[in-house]
């Protein structure tokens, strides 16, 4: 068994394959060393896959493993590969010496995992100079074992969602909200969505709050808005990262909503004074679609239903979200719920599992 061995890679997202090969490296070695590269803007981004959200999924995959360290080398400030080898190798050097000193034992021999042949040269002739007391070994892995990489699944998310490793899972759910006025149907259309996929979805967080404070909703003012805007916000993030969502979520509600409450009951004011705020976090949601319920037949000349129902799509225009948007106009729930159940497995495609 060798000292340390080091595996580096983008890891947007970090598939099975990459998996296996840190458990070779820490299998194969006294301590493994996991080097998350990459740089601002890099194609991680478009799926929110930052640099820093990759290293904060990837210890999340190897918390509490004693035999595995997780370290980060930003590339932004050096010139794109190849160009950067020697300000890039230069890096590596100073983060493995850096894991070096933290480890209970002197490093003799350290091995590379790499997956690109023309690593090999330039790694092993820089550390040979660099390190003279120390052996190093250069091991390709071979990268087709499993039959996927990184740029598959970024093609193709919800057809190879298996290959990925849970915690970098989040950045591919397909997110569906559900809006409607009060008694649309909306609750029932979202656990029904979410048992037919097999998957989780939040609940409406504004009947939590009222319960747990013991606040009427006609008694809420701005400081309830905003802890239930913020609330409702927390708790759809809490089940898209949930180890329970399978490929789409349901969202019942959201910041959006909490701020269109807001607007009906809140004073002018106090309206103004919150909604740069709802807005930020409104900004911060990723929906791949809307689902809104009209009101029904019944309710359609009630004021407060009706007003809501305008407000919302009023608000989801001045939020650019029209695209996205579909108001389910089935006369009947069981129309409506397979208009929604369409539309949804649009969004899947192929990768559905039923």
């Amino acid at each position: 068994m060798r000292d340390l061995g080091i595996y580096f890679g983008t890891f947007a997202p970090c598939h099975v394959g990459h998996f296996e090969q840190i458990v070779r490296a820490k299998r194969e070695n006294r301590h493994a060393l996991v080097i998350v590269s990459g740089y601002e803007g890099d194609r991680g981004n478009t799926y929110g896959m930052s640099l820093d959200n990759r290293m904060k999924a990837m210890r999340q995959l190897l918390r509490n493993d004693e035999n595995v360290s997780v370290i980060k080398l930003d590339e932004t400030d050096i010139p794109r590969y190849p160009h950067g080898w020697e300000p890039w190798l230069e890096i590596l050097a100073e983060k493995i010496t850096g894991c070096m000193a933290e480890l209970g034992f002197e490093v003799d021999e350290m091995t590379y995992y790499v997956g690109e042949e023309e690593y090999i040269e330039p790694l092993q002739n820089f550390f040979d100079g660099r390190w003279t007391d120390i052996d190093t070994h250069i091991t390709m892995v071979d990268r087709k074992i499993l039959g996927i990489s990184g740029t598959s699944i970024r093609e193709e998310p919800i057809l190879n969602w298996d290959y990925v490793t849970r915690p970098f899972r989040r950045f591919f759910v397909q997110n569906v909200l559900v809006l409607g006025a009060p008694h649309t149907g909306k609750t029932s259309l979202v656990h029904d969505l979410a048992r037919r996929y097999s998957t989780s979805y939040s609940t409406e967080y504004a009947k939590e709050y009222r319960t747990a404070q013991h606040v009427a909703a006609d008694e809420l003012d701005i400081k309830d808005f905003h802890a239930i805007g913020i609330g409702q916000f927390e708790n759809n993030k809490k089940h898209i990262h949930s180890p329970g969502t399978r490929k789409v979520f349901f969202a019942d509600t959201d910041v959006m909503m909490t701020k269109i409450y807001m607007k009906m009951h809140a004073v002018g004011e106090e309206y103004q004074q919150l909604k740069p705020v709802f807005d930020y976090f409104i900004h911060l949601q990723n929906w791949s679609l809307i689902l809104l319920l009209p009101p029904k037949e019944d309710m359609r000349t009630d004021d407060y239903t009706a007003t809501m129902h305008d407000i919302i799509l009023e608000e989801i225009k001045k939020q650019g979200l029209e695209e996205i948007t579909h108001i389910l106009e089935g006369e009947s729930y069981r129309k409506q719920y397979q208009e929604a159940h369409s539309l949804v497995d649009e969004i899947l495609k192929n990768g559905k599992d039923n």
